[in-house]
């Protein structure tokens, strides 16, 4: 696995490791010094402090990961929520949400939308997995970086070049990609094509994948059709030296189909005894998103700068969900005999502008200085139109927000200083942030005829890394990180009424005087290599104040005219608790026993709890990890790999528990000729039947978990041609 440059978002963290090396002990030694992340210049690993994870390109096709709920299934402390064509959310160490911030080249990428800021409504993952190079993960508190929603760490995306498929002289060059997915009976095609004339670079990378949604062990699901296209296009012109101006465009669109409607028909689920019947009922969801940038880059040094990136870029996301379903209503005891047509379209879009600067600058041997300066709007929306039609003629034509439609502007400007004592024994990386934040509802009432707030709120945000070199081969290093998020639109403007069942109805009331949720993260590591062993290991601790969670306000039972029970009827609210906290310990070891055979594993444990009433989070994983075996030569690679899970007994009461398990994959990588390459891998190669905790967390004691349970035995692979 080797690492490569944070994409300009993270300034004094670091991983690295490099699998090809001479001998084993000389590998060891490499893991920790190769790579380099700084944000800004290149560093070796035993200088930086933090905690990063990596996936890399290679990675991507040795373990032929093909959608973003599988990219960080071997990362300890990261882990994705949802399947291939629904809702996904990236958690770390044990927080999502809108709580992780995720970059893309540059760009801030959409925020989701649903329950309790989970997610589970609009995703996250508007991402084509084959344009990566690679991926990278910074844990923690990280908002003196990029300021609001870095809570709990950043997510970076980086895409591929042309220089990524050119050799040195070579004009013209690329790849033909296809395989086939077993996860999710999916079949894709990539093609790339890469172009210097000159001074000027060009790539054009497509992709075009169908499949079908992800399946249970059983296979007992009735999953939806996915179809999804992306299209990615760079230009890059050098100008002296290292400079150089870059533009993207950045397009991606998925289709899911299917013949279910359970948004639309949540309320007639359980009524066929009262006479009504489902004939039909199917739904097509549409998310896309589109992304430009213009990008400029100097290393020419200046009386401010040495280095210096200016991004500016517009980011538009949208997801149009449309349900359709007929209803046999036979029902003459409520005076209903008809048939119905129903119809539901909800629309999500979110469209961001930014400019993202950063620079530094060598001020002598013992000080570097970074700088930046950020400025964003973006604007979301969200609206819901229900049609009914009963013999051609309509009986229901509404459309409501669920939040107003509201304008985001964010600035900030950061400051960091790397400060070297000791002879360079020790390294102190303070870094400080001033954000200031405003949401405006536009002017939108509430139901009961008040406007909705505007939301303005600043602040400073400080992180303190430091570092000692302990020898040559290990170092220690302790971070101290602030983080911070504005309550977003969808937990403070809300305002929304939904009767599920015959016998129940709940209401969430807006709640628009949030206070922001703030973070304080303490991390303490040890890395290094003995002999043939690389390692690193960190413990951390981080609060969680002002936490934002739905509260239940008022609950009452309604009855009829004629005093007899109707239903149940519930307000609920957001509202900032006092606090959660989250700490963990997280290991990682590589064993080079030769140049081509490697021992390795990892493992991450985590503990969360509500502060207040001692509930546990349900977001927290149990104990797990990775431990495997790889070879590798000149043609030939291949990979074992063992994911566990202990047992997760630390619920809620009436909560369900979770069994252990473990469950083997192994990769085969053959290159077949100088210029094409074939790559296999088999998941859950035993079979085994077992239940992820996160696909079920929060689930009533007594549920039928097997419903979420994890894929049987799949295989996937792929061929690849570079010319």
């Amino acid at each position: 696995m080797k690492l490569r440059p944070l994409a300009a978002a993270l300034l004094g963290l670091a991983s690295a490791s490099d699998l090809h090396a001479d001998s084993s002990e000389s590998t060891a030694s490499n893991d920790l010094e190769l790579i380099v992340v700084s944000g800004r210049a290149e560093k070796p690993l035993k200088d930086v402090a933090g905690s990063v994870s990596v996936v890399t390109n290679d990675e991507i096709e040795q373990l032929q990961l093909n959608d973003m709920n599988q990219l960080f299934q071997y990362e300890p402390g990261v882990e994705v929520t949802g399947a291939a064509g629904s809702a996904q959310n990236i958690l770390v160490r044990g927080m999502g949400g809108d709580r992780v911030l995720i970059i893309k080249d540059g760009m801030r990428v959409n925020e989701g939308y649903g329950a309790n800021g989970q997610n589970d409504i609009i995703g996250r993952g508007f991402i084509e997995v084959d344009t990566l190079k690679q991926v990278e993960i910074a844990k923690g508190a990280a908002s003196s970086l990029y300021g609001s929603d870095a809570l709990a760490g950043i997510v970076v995306f980086t895409t591929k070049d042309a220089n990524d498929y050119l050799e040195d002289g070579e004009q013209f060059g690329g790849a033909v990609k296809t395989g086939y997915t077993g996860i999710t009976h999916q079949s894709h095609v990539s093609p790339t094509l890469a172009l210097r004339t000159g001074h000027f670079e060009q790539l054009l990378h497509m992709t075009y994948r169908d499949g079908e949604e992800q399946q249970n062990f059983d296979e007992s699901q009735n999953p939806f059709e996915i179809e999804s296209k992306s299209l990615l296009y760079k230009a890059k012109y050098k100008l002296d030296g290292e400079d150089f101006i870059n533009f993207t465009i950045d397009h991606w669109n998925q289709e899911s189909t299917g013949d279910s409607a359970d948004g639309l028909l949540h309320y007639f689920r359980g009524l066929a005894d009262y006479g009504y019947n489902i004939k039909k009922e199917q739904s097509l969801s549409d998310k896309q998103t589109r992304a430009y940038q213009l990008r400029y880059h100097s290393e020419t040094p200046s009386a401010f700068y040495d280095q210096l990136n200016i991004n500016l870029y517009k980011n538009e996301s949208e997801q149009e969900d449309e349900q359709y379903a007929q209803l046999d209503i036979n029902a003459p005891m409520f005076g209903v005999i008809e048939i119905r047509d129903m119809w539901e379209t909800s629309l999500y879009s979110q469209d961001t502008i930014g400019l993202l600067s950063n620079a530094s600058k060598i001020l002598n041997e013992t000080h570097i200085l970074g700088y930046g300066l950020d400025l964003e709007q973006t604007e979301s929306q969200r609206s819901v139109h229900q049609y009914r039609e009963v013999k051609g003629n309509s009986t229901l034509d509404v459309t409501t927000e669920k939040f107003p439609k509201n304008e985001v502007s964010r600035a900030g400007l950061f400051l960091n200083d790397e400060m070297t004592f000791a002879n360079g024994q020790l390294t102190i990386t303070p870094g400080v942030r001033y954000d200031w934040y405003e949401m405006d509802p536009n002017g939108a009432e509430k139901s009961d005829g008040t406007p909705f707030a505007t939301i303005e709120e600043s602040n400073f945000s400080f992180n303190l890394g430091a570092l000692y070199r302990i020898n040559s081969q290990l170092s220690a290093f302790a971070q101290y990180g602030q983080g911070f998020k504005v309550p977003a639109y969808d937990l403070a403007y809300i305002e929304h009424y939904l009767q599920p069942t015959s016998s129940y109805a709940y209401q969430i009331l807006p709640a628009d005087d949030l206070d922001p949720e703030t973070s304080n993260t303490f991390e303490l590591g040890l890395r290094g290599h003995l002999g043939p062993i690389a390692f690193s290991t960190a413990a951390f601790y981080t609060e969680y104040d002002d936490f934002l969670e739905t509260v239940l306000i008022n609950s009452e039972i309604m009855n009829n005219d004629d005093g007899s029970f109707s239903h149940v009827f519930e307000q609920y609210q957001y509202q900032n608790i006092d606090s959660v906290t989250i700490k963990g310990v997280e290991l990682s070891a590589n064993w080079y026993l030769t140049p081509a055979f490697e021992l390795f594993a990892n493992a991450s444990y985590q503990r969360g709890e509500n502060d207040t009433t001692g509930e546990y989070l349900t977001t927290i994983s149990p104990l797990s990890g990775v431990v495997g075996a790889s070879y590798t030569s000149a043609k030939l690679s291949s990979q074992v790999l063992l994911r566990w899970a202990d047992r997760m007994n630390r619920v809620n009461d009436g909560k369900a528990e979770v069994p252990n398990y473990g469950a083997v994959d192994w990769t085969l990588g053959y290159q077949l000729m100088h210029k094409m390459s074939f790559n296999l891998a088999v998941n859950n190669l035993l079979n085994k039947e077992y239940v992820p905790y996160l696909n079920v967390a929060g689930w009533d004691k007594g549920s039928d978990l097997t419903i979420n349970s994890a894929p049987r035995r799949t295989f996937s692979a792929s061929l690849k041609y570079d010319f």
